[in-house]
């Protein structure tokens, strides 16, 4: 297999590959097929089953540790697969006009499959439906895009993710209180859900304020940053609605370094995080940590290649997860990985140990 990146920091690897007998693809446990989801036609494929499959994968960006992990996954998920001759990789650095030139230059290449986390609902429908209208699988996945013209979609429930916050943090407040928020990246689909879903909740008990609200992409540094710059705007803060746990962490360490007690936070599947909510347990901290797993992507890859396999396969599945509370912590919590670890990843424990290792 050749995994190649184009227009983008990672470096060129050539594996050799000779194609082999097809895989049989089992989707993760974690995947379940979306309500009122139809089977794929894989016989529309059947031209591109010579199981010498190029498929390319157009990221929107790798600006926190959650895409860093999602890339390793992705990239360990794509070399189990004797029928992928070349996997590529492109970075669209959060801009849709080159996440649109991206995708048109593995049209160009020749790919079978692209798989992508888009930028954008929108701007990126037109080279999607250029794709799917010219017989590539488009695999959308993590983020969506407002067309029908997809092969197959993997997702998670990021309203749900956005109200299970909002729903521990009313209850925790008492239903009423100031609270700031930590948001994603503005414009994706995924910071927009989750929001709307914590509105949903906030909409329904008047005596919460939310007093701040600052984009911090999901990013620990740019998170410690925001919540620094809202705490010391309001000098009431009785919650944190937070769409990422880094963030969270990060504002668990500015509260404290400010002097300021704990307030209630909702976090995410994040080790560092994890580490923060456990040690400040004995103080009377809780939090709630939704999920939203960084193996979506490399799930979309296999779902690439069953599809160009003609492999039984719907067109939509959604994450099935509950969000993780203090009671999984003791389970979850690996103080021999970093901060930067994300819980739930499907890389064998020893890459795990080589990426994260303390």
């Amino acid at each position: 297999m050749r995994i190649s990146g184009i227009c983008t920091a990672f470096t060129a690897l050539l594996l050799a590959s000779t194609a082999q007998a097809e895989t049989e693809v089992t989707l993760h446990s974690g995947l379940g097929p979306a309500e009122g989801a139809t089977l794929v036609d894989v016989s529309k494929y059947e031209a591109r089953r010579d199981g010498a499959y190029t498929i390319g994968f157009s990221n929107v960006f790798t600006g926190n540790s959650w895409v860093v992990q999602l890339l390793e996954e992705a990239a360990w998920r794509a070399e189990q697969f004797p029928e992928i001759e070349r996997y590529i990789v492109t970075d669209a650095n959060f801009d849709p006009s080159k996440q649109v030139a991206d995708v048109e230059d593995m049209l160009a290449q020749g790919v079978d499959a692209i798989v992508i986390n888009p930028t954008s609902p929108v701007a990126i429908v037109p080279v999607l439906e250029k794709a799917y209208d010219a017989g590539v699988a488009v695999i959308i996945v993590a983020a969506d895009a407002e067309t029908d013209k997809a092969t197959v979609r993997i997702l998670a429930d990021q309203v749900k993710f956005g109200r299970d916050g909002g729903e521990f943090l009313a209850e925790a407040m008492g239903n009423e209180g100031k609270v700031i928020a930590l948001r994603g990246i503005a414009g994706i689909s995924v910071d927009t859900d989750r929001w709307a879903g914590a509105e949903e909740v906030f909409a329904k008990h008047p005596g919460i304020e939310v007093v701040g609200e600052v984009y911090a992409q999901w990013a620990y540094d740019q998170g410690r940053q925001a919540c620094e710059s809202l705490a010391l705007a309001h000098p009431q803060i009785d919650g944190v609605w937070s769409s990422g746990g880094a963030m969270t962490q990060a504002c668990i360490e500015v509260f404290s370094e400010l002097g300021r007690d704990l307030v209630p936070m909702t976090g995410e599947a994040n080790n560092g995080f994890f580490g923060a909510w456990k040690k400040n347990q004995d103080a009377g901290f809780d939090s709630i940590a939704p999920q939203n797993p960084t193996w979506m992507v490399a799930e979309g890859v296999a779902a690439a290649v069953a599809v160009l396999n003609g492999q039984e396969i719907y067109a939509e599945y959604k994450v099935v997860a509950e969000p993780y509370t203090s009671k999984d912590l003791d389970t979850l919590y690996r103080p021999d990985l970093n901060d930067s670890y994300w819980v739930g990843s499907i890389l064998p424990d020893d890459k795990l140990k080589q990426l994260y290792g303390n």
